[in-house]
């Protein structure tokens, strides 16, 4: 930093614990009138406000004052964005009821932990030296700011194929050196840059930084014009579905980005640059990291990453970002290993842990919380909130040699009332916390789970390094193995299907009875519900609404699932026991004269359908061609493409050979 005292560019962080008026007028007298932002439900009259829910369209900006109301509550992920608008030498305000009620009288776990951490600094507070909150950050450039301009130089100008990953916390300046990287490419003339992110509002920074540096250009929202070059911003979505053109691709905040959009554009666009946050109000950290990472090793093995540690908008150990990062864990590390990482998962211990201790061993919650987040892609402030309080979540956790290294949450999904049932089957009523029996049955027809006790693993997570030892299944066995004991009638889940979970939940005896017709925001993909039957009722039920799910499936194909990914098609459809589609001897008929040739394609559809479904049953490999044509029915060329293929005759010629391949075996 350019003061002689790095402490000027601290944040001043102030915790006021009192009545809530008592607080905001304190707040008021502490701040010259009008310059403070306030993040409050019940911000006094002439003040600038914004209610916690709506924070986030402030991202990208670079605020002075900032006052956060948590006297009606406090929104975890809010204060997470909050913190990181705030410039050195601005001021942050807390606004907190007093601690000691707060702490006594709350049913929270984690309110009386954050109270505990509220006093605590409180009593260990030291502010920064008056002066004024700094302004924009200037145009120059800090030595790790300037490695990365390299760097996305020679990705335009090196070779292709070869990404930058940018990781940083929050404060870092990142988004400004993409701008800045951005500037010198349009000063060399005719460069189209496009810009991505999860919003256009997160990029504020990029665009600001490169008008900066290019006070000549034409600036419109999302655009800036340099001559015969240009900058622009490009929904994510629109970027995959249109595919425009461009000499880089930028994506800030990447970890917004569900990871299947992120996979298209980096198989489509040769040259790409990425920018996130490691540890931010998205919560995704870790999980993210690794999950990119693996992407990135497979398709782009000669990728490069840097990540920037020195803080730009603040001096180094704010005061702010410390107690940020106390309070919401969002740098949290699973448990760690022995140098030799020798750990035999046969000794692995299971049990069900009071989430009081989660109260009491700080290490363990952190721990604990490292686990969830490493091994989801997001985690958000929030679900440590949700970890700690939800009333219906039971916390299992896997410990070898004393070690915590798998972690499981349960929801307790109880049966209903029998008088709510009539409103709840016409979808009038829908009890919260009750999401694997209400899906059951609406959506999949079922009514009589409405009086079962259900459970439902909302997460698991195994140590990244300890995956694919059998330890998540050892979790869920002896999840299965009590089941009884507690009165449990149906296991389940719902997650983002991809072919690799579905098949890690098949290989213990959950079967998949539904697929979400849209897409999750935050994964990319679809919802699978998957059940396993404990009791009878229960496993007559998981029978029924499976037998029900392999009807409907293949039919929804062409309809809502035209895009689903033939691998995943295939482990979705396939058995292990007998095989329901059948083929006929006319059928058999049919298809050998198609694969010799003598019988069109239109004149076999019938056959060759019900040939689809018997190889997906099957779990025959190469079934990808009759998934894309017979049961998505995708047009020829599209077919095509998606295989590698030249055209529709060749796509043809496929689809003959794999008639003979079956006709043969």
């Amino acid at each position: 930093m350019s003061s002689a005292n790095p402490r000027c560019q601290w944040r001043n962080f102030l915790i006021i614990s009192d009545k809530a008026e008592i607080c905001r007028q304190r707040a008021l007298s502490l701040l010259p009138s009008g310059s403070a932002l306030w993040i409050s439900t019940h911000a006094p009259k002439g003040t600038q406000a914004l209610p916690p829910g709506k924070v986030d369209e402030l991202l990208g900006q670079d605020i002075a004052h900032l006052v956060f109301d948590a006297q009606d509550g406090f929104d975890a992920d809010a204060f997470a964005i909050a913190a990181g608008l705030v410039r050195g030498g601005g001021r942050f305000l807390l606004l907190v009821p007093p601690l000691d009620e707060w702490s006594g009288k709350s049913q929270s776990r984690f309110v009386r932990r954050l109270a505990a951490i509220c006093m605590d600094y409180r009593a260990t507070e030291a502010e920064a030296p008056p002066g004024h909150a700094k302004q924009h950050q200037a145009a120059f450039a800090t030595v790790e700011q300037d490695r990365v301009v390299d760097l996305l130089w020679h990705a335009v100008h090196g070779h292709s194929k070869r990404p930058v990953v940018v990781t940083a916390d929050r404060g870092r300046g990142k988004s400004a050196a993409f701008g800045m990287a951005a500037a010198k490419l349009l000063e060399e003339g005719g460069r189209t840059l496009l810009v991505t992110a999860p919003r256009m509002n997160a990029t504020l920074a990029l665009f600001r930084h490169a008008g900066l540096a290019l006070p000549e250009a034409h600036e419109h929202q999302g655009l800036i014009e340099y001559g015969n070059a240009r900058l622009q911003f490009v929904a994510p979505d629109e970027l995959v579905k249109n595919q425009p053109a461009c000499d880089l691709l930028l994506v800030d905040e990447a970890a917004g980005i569900p990871l299947p959009l992120l996979e298209k554009l980096l198989r489509h666009y040769r040259r790409i640059a990425f920018a996130t946050t490691v540890h931010g109000y998205e919560g995704s950290g870790r999980g993210f990291s690794l999950r990119f990472s693996r992407l990135l090793d497979k398709l782009r093995p000669q990728w490069k990453r840097l990540t920037m540690e020195e803080p730009v908008r603040w001096a180094a150990d704010d005061p702010l970002e410390k107690f940020t990062f106390r309070a919401l864990l969002l740098d949290a590390e699973p448990a760690g290993l022995p140098q030799d990482n020798r750990l035999d998962a046969n000794r692995l211990i299971v049990e069900q842990v009071p989430r009081d201790k989660l109260l009491q061993d700080e290490s363990l919650l952190r721990q604990v919380f490292g686990l969830l987040i490493s091994a989801h892609y997001r985690t958000t402030p929030t679900d440590l909130k949700h970890l700690m309080d939800a009333e219906n979540l039971a916390l299992w956790v896997g410990r070898i040699d004393g070690r915590p290294l798998a972690a499981m949450l349960v929801a307790t999904e109880n049966a209903l009332p029998p008088a709510l049932h009539p409103e709840i089957l016409k979808g009038r009523r829908r009890p919260a916390d009750h999401l694997l029996p209400l899906t059951v049955a609406v959506q999949c027809g079922f009514p009589n789970v409405l009086n079962l006790r259900c459970e439902r693993v909302v997460r698991i997570a195994v140590h990244p390094a300890l995956q694919c030892r059998g330890i998540g299944s050892r979790m869920l066995r002896s999840l299965h193995e009590s089941a009884p004991r507690r009165g449990v009638d149906l296991l389940g889940s719902s997650f983002g299907a991809t072919p690799e979970l579905v098949r890690f939940w098949r290989s213990n005896g959950f079967e998949p009875v539904r697929l979400g017709f849209r897409r999750e925001a935050s994964s990319g993909a679809h919802s699978v519900l998957v059940l396993q039957g404990i009791s009878s009722p229960a496993r007559e039920i998981r029978k029924a609404s499976r037998a029900r799910f392999k009807d409907q499936f293949p039919l929804q194909l062409a309809e809502v699932f035209v895009d689903l990914a033939p691998s995943l098609v295939c482990i979705l459809l396939r058995e292990e026991g007998e095989n329901t589609a059948r083929l006929s001897e006319d059928d058999l008929v049919s298809l050998q004269a198609f694969a010799a040739g003598g019988r069109q394609y239109l004149d076999c559809l019938g056959a060759l359908y019900r040939l689809a479904l018997q190889q997906l049953q099957s779990g025959t490999e190469d079934t990808a061609v009759l998934v894309l044509k017979l049961l998505q029915k995708q047009p020829w060329q599209e077919v095509a493409g998606a295989m590698g293929l030249p055209g529709k005759k060749a796509v043809q010629e496929r689809l003959r050979q794999r008639v003979a391949v079956f006709l043969a075996s």
